[in-house]
């Protein structure tokens, strides 16, 4: 099992990957699965105190004015000679992968720090529930969820840490909920990652690979994550709660970590998301409706 590290020790937001120093390598006594590498959460947290890339606005930026409201539609996916058509998927799963901004405040001491987090989710129904990971709201104050140009208020349902699944629920006006997948996943099947990689304005990131393996376990600080879906496809912070979709155009998982090289280690397209029968088994508990 390999470390996931959401958060550092005081219970601050782990800045970007480009801020942090290379980790010093383990002592001899550490234990093995120490020397795996580090698995970090692919959200993006930028504080307003923190130097360097942000990968998204800082507090007191203008706002942009939001789009006209518009009515998206669900699209089919057709293949051929049975090859990945990654435009098609995402033609289909677009409509329904929303960007996530988050003001976030954490107390240090006397002093309260502010600043704003990115992250991704899928909506799930029509009634505008969307889930995502728990580490991607935590210690929000704010959540402005983004679709199709649209910028809309977002209320926190509830959050599973210990499972890292959070449910929003917006607006549902233009909302397509996702076509979520029901078969279990094959090593070797197509896998399109789609998210808000870090912060990038101009819509969302399509990365594409294979699922790499199935029901892998990462540890947690609040226990462990079990029965992960492992992908090569390309996943970058603020890709948390984004969808991992089939050639079909189906959502088969919920991105949540990415394996990062260490002095001892090296990884690479090392990708995690959670099965999304498990995510939405935990996103039932928290409306209720389980």
């Amino acid at each position: 099992m390999t470390t996931y590290h959401p958060w550092d020790t005081d219970g601050a937001p782990t800045p970007p990957p480009s801020l942090l120093p290379p980790p010093p390598a383990p002592p001899s006594t550490a234990r093995p699965r120490r020397r795996l590498g580090l698995v970090l959460p692919a959200a993006t947290v930028a504080l307003s105190l923190a130097a360097g890339w942000t990968g998204t606005r800082l507090a007191g930026d203008d706002a942009e004015t939001p789009a006209p409201a518009i009515t998206a539609t669900p699209a089919s996916v057709v293949l051929e000679d049975d090859s990945l058509d990654v435009a098609e998927v995402l033609k289909a799963v677009e409509p329904s992968v929303v960007s996530i901004e988050t003001t976030v405040q954490v107390r240090e001491g006397p002093y309260v720090r502010e600043g704003q987090g990115a992250g991704t989710g899928v909506v799930i129904d029509d009634a505008g529930h969307i889930v995502t990971n728990a580490h991607v709201v935590a210690d929000a104050t704010s959540i402005t969820v983004t679709v199709d140009g649209i910028a809309r208020e977002a209320t926190l349902i509830g959050a599973a840490p210990s499972a890292d699944i959070a449910v929003l629920q917006v607006d549902p006006e233009g909302l397509v909920a996702a076509d979520l997948a029901s078969s279990p996943v094959v090593v070797g099947d197509d896998a399109v990652a789609i998210g808000n990689a870090l912060a990038l304005e101009g819509g969302l990131t399509v990365t594409k690979g294979i699922v790499s393996a199935v029901d892998r376990s990462i540890a947690t600080e609040t226990g462990s994550l079990d029965g992960l879906i492992q992908t090569d496809a390309a996943i970058s912070s603020g890709n948390s709660g984004g969808a991992l979709v089939n050639a079909a155009g189906e959502v088969i998982g919920i991105n949540t970590a990415v394996a990062r090289s260490s002095d001892s280690v090296a990884a690479s397209n090392i990708g995690f998301a959670i099965a999304i029968q498990d995510a939405l088994a935990v996103a039932d508990q928290l409306m209720g409706t389980a």
